[in-house]
């Protein structure tokens, strides 16, 4: 391999390792503060893409140069003259994701960080009798929740988002919550039954399993 050879795929990996790191970023930070996650994505994702295009048309162009000026086999050749439109296809096709893959880091870690507080503001929802369904939103020393008093006594932290439109932990001790997996694009209906999208007061859309009772949930 020829040292021009080695040097551009070196710099064009780079390049597309770097612009790859950006979804699985943003949606880490979005875990944790919803506000900036909202405006990196409304502004840092079409900034990246525009980067990413300008970038991958440079690379795309100096690699068909190169290629053209080699004396090495055709093999050599080839590598070169697709190697930025094979990891400009790579880097779009996991974009997404790796967004999810963050996201999922992201609430992970700020599940540990908080379990000891959400523990404590769960052990006094259970001992409460409320007024209701759910209860509204509340602050403990910073933690943000929603109770819904079921039973079982369901509790969402950290509820944010946009309207209608949010996501939250939610602590889950009889796991239903796993039965929401999205809606029939054909019927229109959710898959999991009303008891369980109705929680909170509002449409349960989807939710994952992060550890023990506990769930990254999204409503709509």
């Amino acid at each position: 391999m020829v040292p021009e050879m080695t040097d551009y795929l070196k710099r064009a990996g780079r390049f597309f390792l770097i612009l790859g790191s950006v979804p699985p970023l943003i949606g880490f930070i979005a875990a944790w503060f919803a506000g900036l996650g909202f405006i990196l994505v409304l502004f840092g994702f079409p900034a990246a893409a525009l980067i990413l295009i300008v970038g991958s048309i440079v690379f795309a162009v100096r690699g068909i140069r190169l290629a053209r000026a080699m004396d090495g086999g055709w093999r050599d050749k080839l590598l070169v003259g697709f190697a930025t439109p094979i990891m400009l296809a790579i880097t779009v096709a996991i974009a997404l994701p790796l967004l999810r893959t963050g996201s999922y880091i992201g609430t992970w870690t700020r599940l540990f960080v908080n379990l000891a507080h959400y523990e404590r503001i769960i052990a006094a929802a259970q001992r409460e009798r409320g007024n209701g369904s759910y209860s509204e939103f509340r602050d403990d020393h910073g933690v943000t929740y929603i109770v819904d008093y079921g039973p079982p006594v369901r509790v969402a932290f950290n509820p944010e988002g946009m309207l209608d439109n949010w996501s939250g932990i939610i602590y889950d001790p009889s796991h239903q919550v796993e039965l929401a997996k999205g809606f029939d694009p054909v019927s229109g209906k959710f898959y999991a039954p009303e008891r369980v999208t109705k929680i909170f007061g509002g449409d349960l859309v989807a939710c994952r399993r992060l550890y023990g009772d506990y769930y990254d949930c999204s409503f709509t």
